[in-house]
């Protein structure tokens, strides 16, 4: 997230635009940045419903997200989602890497 958040700033707007992820990012990330957001994408979370100029709220101090967009569309986009095929490295990590939230190692991760 480095590279993104270098971009951002670079463009003027850091201070203006918060980036929320399912992965992780380093220390030395700038900005509003919310990190191993859960279940990923990958695995039916929130984030795969997210479209271009959705409006998410962030409440900091009460640690919560909210997707500002109706329960009847998120049920649409749900049930159409985008197909993305991955191929070389990637689909191997794709499918021998466990969830962020277990760890993000090859194997199941600590049992909850």
């Amino acid at each position: 997230m480095l590279g993104v958040t270098a971009l951002l700033y670079g463009q003027g707007v850091g201070e203006k635009v918060a980036l929320v992820t399912d992965g992780r990012f380093s220390g030395a990330t700038r900005g509003m940045m919310v990190g191993y957001v859960s279940p990923e994408a990958a695995v039916g979370g929130i984030l795969a419903l997210v479209k271009d100029g959705d409006r998410i709220v962030i409440d900091a101090s009460r640690g919560l997200l909210s997707l500002e967009v109706p329960f009847s569309e998120l049920r649409k986009r749900k049930a159409n989602p985008p197909r993305q095929s991955l191929s070389g490295v990637l689909e191997k990590y794709a499918a021998q890497v466990g969830s962020a939230f277990r760890g993000a190692v090859t194997h199941g991760g600590p049992r909850k």
